[in-house]
């Protein structure tokens, strides 16, 4: 390919399942140096004999210390500020407390304790579940290191965070909300936290804008896309309206306050967390910060700030919307997809399945899919940039011997079709280190790849793309097979 990839110097190279999955080993390396480290603190030892009486919330809260005296002058301060920045009136100033990070690194000991990893199957949760399994049969280890391992190593991170507020549902629009911020940092805070306070003051204020019904809007996300659009604008306008403790007039006010340093040592340890799990998602991360915030800021400079407070009352559906300013002007909205259970009583009508796990990925989502593979930027761009939706579709026989994870993706026109054929078909050459090969019975529409714990089919159609991923082969190309002949219409 005469494209080089554009950042040769990354921390670890994501070309391949091999690749992702010695990365995943390196960490689990890590995670099980931080176990030994949780097993040696007589302070765990402690806590942990306190789940015999205790919820662990009340152990959180048990470690929480109020700000108070000059860190809850800076954080009044602070606040005014970031209040008078953003254009709405605060209200009252919500809860603030401090947690070290020794501390709360101790609480996440626990974790293993009390809570289950979400990728496990009693969980009953949707978005993202497809894109865990079709991960998992592409030979990454998402189940050995997933969200609880995440939270061990958060727990090292210098950050803050803007809590849930109880039984927010039961709130009228415009009454008080019970939100708290926490910051983790052993008093007395460090000057570089304004910036940290100010963004999570401003999902304060955010939820004071939309009658306290963020939570809830996050917890009704029904796709991965419509959760990643909420996200780029919540905290999108959240770090596009930070402040710095090097701005005036907020330095002339924050001068006498005698704050001490911290370090952050480990922050690049969390970064590589991420990358270890699913690189895609590590991207779908940061990019809520980082482009979110170039969306709002955008928006804001051709629209005023009156704009994104309207997105906050109606978020949009798709990463779509906010990616093409003129489809959110237009509200376009994705283009309705498959009907699984035809498609299902058609390929298998003798096979028995559970409901399937149904998802969208989004623009965005398969912008990074490309990218962390092929690290070719243009590339990348030039597949996303005419999606038109997709829908992935986890099944699972009742008898628990078939899994398939099915994608659909459509594109806006025959050219966008093209753009993605090209960019499917390199990012499995390159996944399965150029071990994918064109079926010799049909070499234009299907490509094939058996890996260490799947089988996966890209499927070529003249209106759309298909990534087959199952845990066998023959169950593979019989999904496959079946898309290729199907002979019914009117299919999305």
């Amino acid at each position: 390919m005469a494209e080089e990839p554009d950042d040769p110097d990354r921390r670890a190279s994501t070309y391949s399942y091999r690749d992702v999955r010695q990365f995943a080993d390196d960490m689990l390396e890590v995670l099980a140096r931080e176990r030994i480290w949780c097993d040696e603190q007589p302070e765990v030892a402690e806590l942990r004999a306190m789940l015999d009486e205790h919820e662990a919330e009340d152990i959180w809260r048990s470690l929480l210390i109020p700000a108070d005296g000059e860190d809850l002058r800076a954080v009044e301060i602070i606040a005014e500020a970031t209040a008078e920045a953003r254009g709405i009136p605060l209200q009252n100033l919500p809860p603030v407390y401090l947690i070290s990070r020794t501390s709360l690194r101790r609480y996440a000991c626990l974790y293993e304790e009390v809570w289950e990893d979400p990728t496990g199957e009693e969980e009953d949760w949707t978005v993202g579940r497809p894109a865990s399994r079709l991960a998992v049969l592409l030979g990454q280890e998402v189940e050995d290191y997933g969200d609880l391992e995440q939270s061990w190593l958060s727990a090292t991170l210098f950050w803050g965070w803007y809590g849930e507020i109880e039984d927010a549902h039961q709130l009228e629009p415009g009454e008080d909300g019970v939100g708290e911020v926490v910051i983790v940092s052993r008093p007395p805070m460090p000057a570089a936290f304004v910036g940290v306070i100010s963004h999570e003051l401003v999902h304060f204020l955010q939820d004071q804008w939309t009658g306290w019904r963020l939570h809830d809007w996050y917890r009704d996300a029904e796709t991965t896309d419509e959760l990643e659009a909420l996200r780029w604008v919540v905290e999108g306008d959240a770090t596009l309206n930070e402040l710095y403790g090097d701005t005036s007039p907020l330095l002339e006010l924050l001068a006498g306050i005698p704050w001490g340093p911290e370090s952050n040592s480990e922050y690049d340890l969390w970064y590589r967390a991420h990358e270890a799990l699913i690189p895609q998602d590590a991207a779908n991360l940061f990019a809520a910060y980082d482009q979110g915030s170039s969306v709002l800021a955008r928006l804001r400079a051709e629209s005023g700030q009156e704009a994104i407070d309207a997105l906050l009352l109606d978020p949009p559906e798709s990463t779509e919307q906010l990616i093409h300013p003129q489809k959110l002007t237009s509200d376009e909205q994705p283009i309705a997809l498959a009907d699984l259970e035809r498609l299902q009583a058609e390929l298998f009508p003798d096979t028995h399945w559970d409901e399937p796990i149904v998802d969208r990925m989004g623009e965005h989502w398969l912008h990074s899919l490309i990218l962390s593979t092929t690290r070719f930027t243009t590339l990348a761009r030039s597949v996303s940039a005419g999606w038109g939706s997709d829908q992935m579709a986890l099944w699972e026989s009742q008898d628990g011997l078939a899994e398939v994870v099915t994608w659909q993706i459509v594109f806006d026109h025959v050219g966008h079709h093209r753009e993605g054929v090209n960019g499917l078909r390199t990012w499995l050459y390159l996944h399965a280190d150029e071990e994918a090969l064109a079926d010799p019975d049909d070499p234009f529409s299907l490509y094939r790849w058996d890996g260490p714990t799947g089988a996966v089919r890209l499927v070529i159609e003249p209106h759309a793309l298909w990534l087959v991923a199952a845990n066998g082969p023959a169950l593979a190309d019989e999904v496959a097979g079946g898309i290729l002949n199907r002979t019914w219409t009117n299919y999305w």
